[in-house]
């Protein structure tokens, strides 16, 4: 019994806040769908068998990557939002750190089967009808035989478990960090004012204008296939530093003018914009 009671636990913490879990259950799924679907592609013979097949399944190889880059940052920052709604019900099972942490770990177990599951699942009945439609695209000849690809299933599954690997040790690493009283003040604690990172937003101004400088300078068409994704890589990781850490950055400044901020317009606006983009800003970077 002893050893069912932290999956009983976690599948019951689960199940309680299915308002907060069937959202990043349903996208941790799609991003597994989405991964599934450009690696079954690059991996397809009917794409590699067209004109160019080889350029394209290329380009998809890479694309996978980028789309699991995606999905670190953006699945890293919906389970934050996940756990930080859930400090208080850890504090109150009163129960230990290290059987918090075990929680914990079947939560993340739980989470992973159902999403790989359900995601890989959906992957498979929806990556035919991608390769139907690209094929159509190319003018090739089209065949309807369906058939689940290995080779994605075994890209996709260590990538993701990976990802959720890191989750669990970032979640792990923020309930060893706070003792159980604050686990209980969470949700009354109130909200610490933003900090401007500058570093980090320079940081995110300087690989945005690198990556459009790699995009406008390269000639060479070999090239471009493996810089123009070093590009792309570029343009996400900047734009959630800019959306982040720059926007907080650039509202300090505004702060700082005292002839733009004792304004009645601007004082409100800037001050409460500054907290919307510390809360919201990596969400807004995801949208883009």
């Amino acid at each position: 019994m002893k050893k069912l009671l932290y999956p009983r636990l976690a599948w019951t913490g689960i199940r309680k806040n299915k308002r907060l879990y069937a959202p990043y259950l349903l996208t941790c799924a799609g991003m597994v769908m989405m991964h599934y679907i450009i690696t079954a592609l690059s991996c397809s013979n009917a794409v590699y068998s067209l004109r160019g097949g080889s350029t394209i399944t290329a380009m998809l190889s890479l694309g996978s990557w980028i789309i699991a880059l995606f999905s670190l940052i953006f699945l890293f920052y919906t389970n934050s939002f996940l756990i930080r709604r859930r400090m208080k019900e850890f504090g109150l099972y009163n129960m230990g750190k290290g059987n918090i942490a075990r929680i914990l770990v079947w939560e993340s177990l739980i989470s992973a089967v159902l999403t790989l599951s359900t995601g890989l699942f959906g992957g498979f009945a929806l990556s035919k009808l991608a390769e139907l439609g690209l094929v159509n695209i190319m003018k090739g000849e089209v065949s309807y035989r369906v058939e689940l690809s290995m080779q994605a299933v075994l890209t996709t599954v260590p990538v993701f478990c990976a990802i959720f690997a890191l989750i669990l040790l970032a979640g792990l690493i923020r309930i060893g960090r706070t003792d159980a009283i604050a686990l209980l003040r969470s949700e009354n604690a109130g909200e610490k004012p933003p900090k401007a990172n500058w570093f980090l937003g320079v940081l995110g101004a300087l690989l945005l204008g690198g990556a459009y400088y790699l995009a406008v300078s390269i000639r060479d068409p070999i090239s471009a296939l493996i810089w123009f994704f070093v590009a792309v890589g570029m343009v996400i990781l900047a734009t959630y530093l800019l959306f982040v850490s720059g926007s907080v950055v650039l509202c300090r400044a505004l702060q700082r003018n005292k002839r733009y901020y004792y304004k009645p317009n601007h004082f409100v606006s800037v001050s409460s914009m500054a907290y919307r983009m510390k809360r919201n800003g990596a969400g807004l970077a995801s949208i883009c």
